[in-house]
């Protein structure tokens, strides 16, 4: 599987770029071709779209965007043009912004999306996103440190609850002093 792209552009197609990687030049479907300038240097993170009738790769300048397409093609309806369509719509974190609210006139009304995928690309990522939102808080990590040391799911939040927001090793200390009481 092709997962990063690094070489020379060395000409653009509609919707496309082709780039020229070790003497091997690669078709790479990006939302706005006409960006990347004839003989510029690129790296691109792909995904790899096979299926029995195409072998297609998908292009993005972050990675961001990259794991965000690849969520939205997960989604029943959403095909890979379709998910880049919405990558390329707006910032990664509008998008996913929009999915966590719930926002259906956003999504809508970017082409080739109506109502009822955009309510169903709510309800299936929605679940996702907040979870990786929360996963990544210094909360979250002091409070599943608190529990890799045997600590009740219960007893951990009580002892980080209140303590100011610095880094998670400080709130582990304090916890523990709190917990030692």
């Amino acid at each position: 599987m092709i997962a990063l792209l690094n070489g020379t552009v060395e000409r653009r197609e509609p919707g496309a770029v082709i780039v020229l990687c070790g003497g091997v030049g690669y078709r790479v479907f990006v939302p706005d071709a006409g960006a990347f300038a004839p003989g510029a240097v690129i790296t691109l993170h792909t995904h790899e779209a096979v299926r029995a009738d195409s072998h297609e790769l998908f292009g993005f300048l972050e990675r961001e965007r990259l794991e965000l397409f690849e969520r939205l093609i997960m989604v029943s309806g959403i095909g890979p043009r379709s998910g880049q369509k919405i990558v390329a719509s707006a910032s990664a974190d509008r998008v996913k912004a929009a999915v966590l609210a719930g926002d259906v006139a956003f999504l809508s009304s970017i082409p080739g999306v109506g109502k009822k995928t955009a309510q169903k690309i709510i309800l299936e990522l929605k679940g996702v996103l907040a979870e990786e939102q929360a996963a990544g808080s210094p909360e979250d990590e002091a409070l599943q440190a608190l529990v890799g040391l045997g600590y009740a799911r219960a007893q951990a939040a009580a002892a980080l609850e209140g303590l100011p927001a610095a880094d998670v090793e400080a709130r582990l200390r304090a916890a523990l002093k709190r917990l030692s009481r």
